[in-house]
């Protein structure tokens, strides 16, 4: 790959990461009532098309995919330059586990409370997020 295209392609995965990291903080600044509406929201089209799925999932299944994504997105990012390293993980892993602790400390802030259980699922999705992209660099690498 050119170095003109690595450019490219880094300069679009850092505008879709704060992308990702503008949608998860504009919803942690989402009141109560506006956030259960939403997912409530969700919740009944999702049981409406015949995924029987509860309020309280779809909420959990929302922090873990918004922050895989991150994760995904902090991995293609931090991979571009050096691959898979230790140091990639460790600063993709840092920086989802700061995204996830600043939502918390937002929704302190929007009268929604704020929960460990929370930063730890959100990580969580992150790291699933980081090693899926790790692991997808490593068979293209062996491929190769």
């Amino acid at each position: 790959m050119t170095e003109k295209r690595k450019a490219r392609l880094r300069l679009f995965l850092t505008l879709l990461l704060i992308a990702t990291v503008c949608f998860i903080w504009s919803n942690s600044m989402v009141g109560k009532e506006g956030s259960a509406s939403l997912s409530q929201g969700i919740t009944a089209w999702l049981n409406s098309i015949g995924i029987p799925v509860t309020h309280y999932f779809v909420r959990k299944a929302a922090h873990f995919c918004e922050f895989g994504l991150l994760g995904c997105e902090l991995m293609l990012l931090l991979g571009l330059g050096s691959g898979v390293r230790l140091q990639s993980l460790s600063n993709a892993a840092f920086a989802a586990l700061l995204t996830a602790v600043t939502d918390e400390t937002i929704q302190i802030f929007s009268e929604r409370g704020s929960q460990v259980q929370d930063v730890v699922l959100d990580f969580s999705g992150a790291l699933t997020g980081i090693l899926f992209v790790s692991l997808l660099i490593l068979i293209q690498k062996r491929k190769n």
